[in-house]
C-alpha cells in the first residue's frame, strides 16, 4: 500500500502500524529460523490485517497500545499459513522473490511456520487473555481445516460454488474476523459486538479472497501462472469459468491438466467469470457496510457521533480500495 493510501488513514493508526514489530521475540533464540522468516513470509506484505486490527480498536474506543499484541499475532499466523501454503502448493515465488521453501527447503519451511504459530500462542498466553488464546486457536484450526479441504478437492475435483465459499471462509475469513473480535473482547458491549464482528469478518474475507483470485489472471502478477490449476486447485474465477465451459469442466474432473492447454492459447483472460466473482465480492462488501451501521447503533451510547463517523469514513475508503485495487 502506497503513501496515497495512508493519507486516508488516521495518523494515530499509521504511526502505530509503522512502529509495529512483526518478528519472533529474541527470547526464542533460534537465529537461523528468525533470519529465514525475516527474508521470506515476514518480509514486505500489505500489513492489512494489523491495520484492520488497529482500525477496529480505534473504532471501538480502545487504546491502540492494548492491541499491539493482537495485531502482531494475526500477521504472524498469516505468515505461518503462507509458509505452509508455499510447501503444499509447490510455489516458487512469494511477493516477487523466492518463496520460503525455495530459500530453504520444504522441511524447514514447515518447521518455520510451526515455530511462528507456537510463538503466537506463547505470547497470547503471557500477555493476552484466555479468550484471546481460544479465539486464536479457532483461527488456526479453521486455517488447517481449509487447507485440508483444499487438499481433498485436489484429489476429488468435486468443486461447487458452496465449497469454494467454504474454503474462503476457513482460510481468509477466519483471519479477518480476528481483526475485529480481538478488540471487541475488550469492549463493554462485547456480547452485542461479537456476533457482528464474526459476520463482518466472514463477509470481508469472502470479498478479499474472491477479489484476490482475480489477480491470478492479470499480466505481471506475482503469483505462479496457472500453478493452482496445474495442482488441481480451482479458485473462484476458474470455477465460474469452468461452469461457463462445461466441456472443459468435464475434462478437468476427469483429471486432465488444463493449465498447458490454456497457456498454449496465448492470452487467457476469463472476463465474464472475473465480472461474476467481482459482483459476489461487492455484495459482501456492501454487507460489511450494513454491519457497520448496526455496530454504530451499539456503540452510540458510549462514543460520540463524530468519532464513529470518522471511523466509518475510513472503513468506507478501505472497502472502495479493496474493490478497485489492482495488486
Amino acid at each position: 500500500m502506497n503513501t496515497a493510501f495512508f493519507k486516508n488513514i488516521s495518523p494515530t493508526v499509521t504511526a502505530r502500524l509503522s512502529t509495529l514489530k512483526i518478528d519472533v521475540p529474541s527470547t526464542y533464540g533460534q537465529k537461523a529460523m528468525d533470519e529465514l522468516l525475516k527474508g521470506s513470509v515476514l518480509k514486505g506484505g500489505k500489513r492489512l490485517r494489523p491495520l484492520l486490527t488497529f482500525l477496529f480498536a480505534q473504532y471501538f474506543g480502545i487504546d491502540l497500545k492494548r492491541v499491539d499484541i493482537f495485531a502482531r499475532a494475526i500477521e504472524m499466523v498469516h505468515a505461518a499459513s503462507l509458509a505452509h501454503d508455499d510447501v503444499i502448493d509447490g510455489a516458487s515465488q512469494r511477493r516477487g522473490r523466492d518463496s520460503i521453501n525455495i530459500q530453504a527447503s520444504n522441511k524447514k519451511a514447515v518447521l518455520a511456520g510451526d515455530y511462528l504459530l507456537a510463538s503466537v500462542i506463547g505470547e497470547l498466553s503471557r500477555d493476552g487473555s484466555l479468550e484471546h488464546v481460544q479465539e486464536m486457536a479457532k483461527v488456526i484450526e479453521l486455517l488447517s481445516q481449509g487447507e485440508w479441504l483444499q487438499a481433498d478437492l485436489v484429489e476429488s475435483r468435486d468443486y461447487t460454488a458452496e465449497v469454494i465459499r467454504e474454503v474462503a471462509l476457513k482460510k481468509t475469513s477466519s483471519v479477518m474476523s480476528w481483526c475485529a473480535i480481538s478488540s471487541a473482547l475488550l469492549c463493554p458491549e462485547r456480547d452485542k459486538l461479537l456476533p457482528l464482528c464474526r459476520e463482518f469478518g466472514e463477509c470481508l474475507g469472502i470479498a478479499f479472497q474472491y477479489l484476490d483470485d482475480t489477480f491470478d489472471f492479470q499480466e505481471g502478477g506475482e503469483k505462479d501462472g496457472f500453478l493452482d490449476l496445474k495442482n488441481g486447485q480451482v479458485n473462484a474465477v476458474l470455477f465460474h469459468w469452468l461452469k461457463e465451459n462445461p466441456e472443459m469442466f468435464k475434462r478437468f474432473k476427469e483429471g486432465e491438466d488444463l493449465s498447458q492447454t490454456l497457456m498454449n492459447e496465448g492470452s487467457f483472460y476469463p472476463e465474464s467469470a472475473i465480472k461474476e466473482v467481482k459482483l459476489i465480492a461487492t455484495g459482501n462488501l456492501n454487507r460489511c457496510a450494513a454491519i457497520l451501521d448496526e455496530m454504530d447503533e451499539v456503540l452510540s451510547e458510549r462514543l460520540n457521533e463524530k468519532t464513529l463517523s470518522r471511523s466509518r469514513k475510513t472503513f468506507d475508503f478501505i472497502f472502495k480500495f479493496l474493490e478497485t485495487r489492482t495488486y
